[in-house]
């Protein structure tokens, strides 16, 4: 089974992101993009609006993207996705426009599942140079974190398939699972 780190694709799609201003309006503190290490945060969830902006991309809206360690899905790829990533994470509603978004927090550590294969992980200044998952112990997990770099985001070929046979766009896939 193969790993990918998963990333948004900027180049085809919007971006996404949320507005510092307005987290810190609504929720009375901004943890939640300055945080990196998992924290579940459904139980006081407000709603937040997303917003988006072109960098040098077409100006098209993803059905799915990724935000910092988050994973953000339009209601179409909510509604494919629910089933297969509600058990290792949490969703948080959000809205663009009227439009309904669902912020996905991945809760699941690779570590926590002693997933991380032993001697794999090496750095290079700081950054992650390599590392190497047990496939056995992530067989049945679509997308995770490690606590060696909290904010990528993994995920396996299945999740993989999922996304592409659903033709939900606006993520990319790099078995690179590495800083570099």
């Amino acid at each position: 089974m193969k790993f990918h780190r998963v990333l948004e694709d900027d180049n085809n799609y919007m971006t996404v992101y949320f507005d510092p201003d307005e987290v810190e309006d609504k929720r009375g503190d901004d943890d939640f993009t300055i945080f990196t290490t998992p924290q579940i945060y459904a139980s006081d969830w407000v709603p937040l609006e997303l917003s988006v902006k072109a960098c040098d991309s077409p100006p098209l809206i993803p059905t799915i993207s990724t935000w910092l360690n988050y994973l953000v899905l339009h209601e179409s790829a909510y509604k494919t996705l629910e089933g297969i990533l509600g058990p290792f994470g949490e969703f948080l509603p959000c809205t663009y426009q009227g439009a309904k978004f669902y912020l996905f927090n991945p809760l699941t550590i690779a570590e926590d599942l002693d997933a991380v294969v032993p001697g794999s992980v090496t750095k290079d200044d700081g950054l992650l140079a390599s590392i190497a998952f047990d496939e056995e112990k992530l067989k049945d997990v679509p997308v995770f974190r490690t606590k060696e770099s909290y904010i990528c985001i993994y995920c396996t070929e299945t999740f993989k398939n999922t996304v592409e046979s659903e033709k939900l766009d606006g993520l990319l896939f790099s078995t690179n699972l590495t800083h570099y």
